[in-house]
């Protein structure tokens, strides 16, 4: 038994670079002890590898462990094969990045292929672990079922190179003089097998693969610059920023949040100590950090932070926020954690296009930056009141779970309910504006169906309704003309709102343009015909820097969706999707808009019913909505 025990089911590679041969940097290998040392105290048994270059180090003193190309791939191939299927692989690169020209079949054409900057055994000079090929050996991983997380504390913005901070984590190719390296092999790159096409399909950088089982944090995106934190330890010790707060959260609440938890709460960190820089998330973000999955707050909860001794949330307009709504403050870390806190509750008083700040009548000493505020109202619901057909009782009970929801009631006298439930041979059905009975509901039997399951898929239905209707009615001018976006489908070009039609297996391209002089951040969304809103980029978001050819960002971001009918709804002979697009002035989640199929609403939590660099409030945004039916 006790043998079993020390089988390892945990596996780390830690990568830090600090001695470069051009642009040294002065933190990367602290970051990695910190994070290694954070393991250890979290995982019985871990097998950990450290791969580290130290501004004294030379490869001939511990050649094994030194952070060249050749050592980094042995590593990830030897866990590969070491490990089990269900067991947990974490990887943390703290070190330079990069991006190249474009050059593969699958290569991002707005900002190039990313690859990682690592040492080459045999001479002194760098050596490029591009991205395709990191992708194929991370599909490896995937094919054999283990479960991946990849922290990225470099940057690839070819905008940084001009700055000499030893603390920013980029090395331009053109400062790496006559590197030569080899093609990658077919079999390493991300091939269409790879990359779904289906209308669920996923968004994402060039060489990243299908999110099931794997994540990806990264400290910024292709246009920022990621630096050593200004934080210091108690020895006043430089650390990167994302590895500082992420080993901090980590250490303090356990490994076992998930992904998209840590990072919204590192996103509030940064905003508090206005770090120029905003972490991307990609994949499955539902996934845990590294382990099994803690007991999982509300799915539409968010971070606060604290700024000017005002609390705020990384919510506003945009995300369908109304004055008045209220929330529950507790800590970040386990349920354990709030139930010794207790919560507290606050409402918003200030609404800004991408954030909002909180009033509390009670604020505990303990509140700080990182708690999480869980919604309890959500007054935009309101819009779209609920018709109770007079043979449904005990009314009363009906109205109460209403209101519980943030649901308007529509008095019999009112015109043009949003939603109307009714009963028909002794079954519950839900009936639009125009009085057609909605399809795709899960069958609702009165004799097995509360009203609190029958008021769910009301608030669930509410809940798309308001996503499919957020629009900025007065955005700025100036924000307005800097973006272009259309799709292409059948030879034509469709602009917003514009009713598209396909056939089955068609595929349809999302054209985003930047023509303006600031970088702009996209969020894509599907809205489905089984009421589900599911994300397609699989990031937290893409930025389309403003066009710069010499720096190689083309101003320009293109997506080939595949439309598709489901087979469910074959007898219908066709579907509607909504393809609705945010963009907007600063980084930003949209994941509260986010819906699963209504036949998974069962399995969400009851709860679920209920990075900034400066102080000015350069908000703003827009949301597109382009309608496609696709026929079979």
């Amino acid at each position: 038994m006790d043998d079993q025990q020390t089988i390892p089911t945990h596996y780390a590679i830690l990568i830090g670079i600090d001695a470069y041969p051009n642009s040294p940097l002065e933190s990367c290998v602290r970051d990695v002890q910190k994070i290694k040392e954070c393991l250890e105290s979290k995982v019985p048994w871990v097998n950990i590898q450290t791969l580290t270059a130290s501004g004294g180090d030379t490869p001939l003193q511990h050649p094994e462990s030194w952070p060249t190309c050749r050592n980094v791939t042995s590593a990830l191939e030897t866990v590969t094969s070491q490990a089990q299927p269900g067991d947990f692989i974490y990887i943390h690169y703290s070190g330079h990045g990069t991006r190249l020209d474009p050059c593969y079949e699958f290569s991002s054409q707005s900002t190039g292929d990313l690859a990682l900057v690592l040492l080459d055994e045999h001479s002194n000079q760098e050596r490029f672990l591009l991205g395709p090929r990191l992708a194929g050996l991370l599909k490896s991983m995937v094919d054999k079922a283990l479960v991946i997380t990849l922290v990225l504390d470099c940057c690839f913005s070819a905008s940084v190179y001009r700055n000499g901070d030893p603390n920013v984590r980029y090395l331009s190719c053109g400062r790496i003089g006559a590197l030569t390296y080899p093609p990658v092999p077919k079999h390493d790159l991300a091939d269409g097998n790879t990359r779904s096409t289906s209308r669920d399909a996923s968004m994402r950088d060039n060489w990243l693969l299908e999110p099931d089982r794997y994540t990806i944090l990264a400290a910024c995106g292709p246009h920022e610059n990621a630096k050593g934190g200004s934080e210091a330890s108690e020895k006043g010790e430089r650390y990167g920023a994302l590895s500082y707060f992420l080993f901090k959260a980590l250490s303090d609440h356990g490994l076992g949040r998930r992904h998209k938890d840590i990072h919204r709460h590192l996103c509030a960190k940064f905003w508090e100590s206005c770090q120029v820089q905003h972490p991307v998330l990609y994949g499955n973000k539902d996934q845990a950090f590294f382990g099994r999955v803690d007991p999982c707050r509300n799915a539409r909860s968010t971070s606060i932070f604290e700024r000017d001794r005002r609390l705020q949330l990384l919510v506003g307009q945009a995300h369908g926020l109304r004055n008045g709504d209220r929330f529950a403050l507790s800590p970040f870390g386990p349920t354990s954690d709030r139930d010794a806190e207790g919560e507290f509750i606050a409402k918003v008083t200030r609404l800004w296009p991408l954030t909002s700040e909180l009033k509390l009548s009670d604020t505990p000493s303990s509140l700080q930056t990182g708690w999480i505020a869980e919604p309890l109202t959500c007054s935009y619901l309101s819009d779209f009141p609920v018709r109770l057909a007079p043979e449904l009782s005990p009314q009363d009970e009906w109205r109460v779970a209403l209101e519980e929801r943030s649901l308007g009631i529509c008095i019999d006298d009112e015109p043009n309910p949003a939603l109307q439930v009714v009963l028909s041979n002794n079954i519950y059905e839900i009936l639009d504006e125009y009085g057609r009975k909605v399809i795709n509901l899960p069958a609702m039997p009165r004799d097995q169906t509360d009203t609190s399951h029958v008021c769910n898929i009301l608030e669930h239905l509410a809940r798309f309704r308001m996503t499919k209707d957020i629009n900025n009615k007065i955005p700025k001018t100036a924000f307005k003309e800097s973006l272009d976006v259309w799709i292409r489908a059948n030879g034509k070009t469709f602009a917003q709102r514009e009713q598209i039609e396909v056939r089955h297996g068609s595929i349809v391209e999302l054209v985003m343009k930047n023509v303006g002089e600031t970088d702009l951040y996209v969020h894509v969304y599907s809205l489905g015909p089984f009421w589900q809103i599911k994300g397609l980029l699989y990031s937290s978001y893409e930025s389309i820097p403003k066009c710069n050819p010499d720096l190689g960002f083309k101003g320009m971001s293109s997506k080939k969706i595949r439309m598709a009918v489901p087979p469910a709804m074959s007898g219908y002979g066709s579907c509607e999707d909504i393809i609705k697009v945010f963009v907007t002035s600063q980084p930003t989640s949209f994941d509260s808009l986010e819906l699963p199929n209504l036949d998974e609403l069962g399995k969400a939590s009851v709860r679920d019913r209920i990075s900034r660099p400066s102080n000015d409030r350069s908000e703003d945004w827009v949301a597109l909505n382009f309608p496609i039916r696709t026929l079979l």
